[in-house]
């Protein structure tokens, strides 16, 4: 499965295995994102592509589509996306010496968080009931 959080200057790409385990993660420029579609559907062979509903969603839908078709590509609501990336980021990042002592609110991620909103996206989509998993939202 490949999770894709679209955006207007980057694009966040994450591919997980059925049992969730992330296989690699990205981010690439957002007119990179088709020729990237492209490569990783080749590398990993998706099942699904999930795709955020946030900004850009409809480009990237359209470049998936292209590349896997339209029966297998899902729009997921992006809501609270960006938070728990955030908080995954400082999980994978524990902050050293007095960093500690400054909440995690007023730190700010010295990488872009887009490819783990991408795994959040399709971990949750994971997450659903397989009955629960329509095409499109």
């Amino acid at each position: 499965m490949l999770g894709v959080d679209p955006g207007q200057r980057r694009c966040g790409l994450a591919a997980l295995a059925a049992t969730g385990q992330v296989l690699a993660r990205e981010v690439v420029a957002a007119e990179e994102l088709s020729r990237a579609l492209a490569d990783w559907t080749q590398r990993w062979a998706p099942r699904w592509v999930v795709i955020g509903n946030g900004t850009r969603s409809g480009a990237a839908r359209a470049a998936a589509v292209a590349v896997v078709g339209e029966s297998r590509v899902a729009l997921r609501d992006e809501h609270g996306t960006t938070l728990a990336a955030r908080a995954r980021w400082w999980r994978e990042h524990p902050p050293r010496g007095l960093w500690r002592l400054v909440p995690t609110s007023l730190r700010v991620p010295s990488a872009p968080l887009d490819d783990l909103v991408a795994t959040i996206l399709a971990e949750r989509f994971l997450a659903e009931p397989v009955a629960a998993r329509p095409p499109t939202v």
